[in-house]
């Protein structure tokens, strides 16, 4: 099993179907890195549109947050709508890896979504989304950060998260330098 693994994860062309899916999923993390430096651009964007169908109708949550997390570290904006759909899933930790995938990808079209996620009843979450608009937040996130800074119920590693968004905003702000 381990040389056909191997032979996988060195292969120079993949196809990108449920079979290389699946070896994504079952791999380690170190491997699903390995195998996704190792994709070409072509790859890449089959890739993503494998995952715009396929994310939606995974079940499993541990399945969908490898998937998610797959979503982010191959960076395609084209995936954000069917991650944007997973903030409400029912699993904590699939909610936490849409952050985490959006703040990747970093499109200043998951601001809205990531204010949910800062809304969520899982700490993780808050942290994550917190997290993912240091890049891409606005005014608004601010101001919402800022309020939540006030709840004294919230755990000390989120609120360091929520202050160093802040900071992180606030200076792209003034850096004169133009960020897209």
């Amino acid at each position: 099993m381990k040389e056909e693994k191997d032979t996988f994860i060195n292969s120079t062309q993949h196809k990108i179907d449920d079979h290389f899916f699946i070896s994504l999923l079952a791999g380690t993390k170190d491997e699903r890195i390995e195998i996704l430096n190792s994709l070409d651009e072509t790859e890449r964007i089959e890739l993503a549109t494998f995952l715009l169908k396929k994310i939606p109708m995974i079940e499993n949550a541990e399945d969908k947050m490898i998937a998610l997390w797959i979503a982010g570290e191959i960076k395609k904006e084209s995936l954000t709508p069917v991650i944007h759909n997973e903030i409400s899933h029912k699993h904590g930790g699939v909610r936490r890896m849409v952050c985490s995938a959006l703040g990747k990808i970093g499109s200043v079209q998951s601001v809205d979504i990531l204010h949910r996620g800062l809304q969520d009843v899982k700490p993780q979450v808050r942290q994550y989304a917190a997290k993912a608009l240091k890049e891409i937040g606005n005014e608004k996130t601010i101001r919402r950060l800022n309020g939540l800074l006030n709840n004294p119920k919230e755990l000390p590693y989120v609120r360091r998260s929520y202050e160093e968004a802040i900071h992180a905003i606030e200076s792209r702000r003034k850096d004169p330098i133009e960020r897209n």
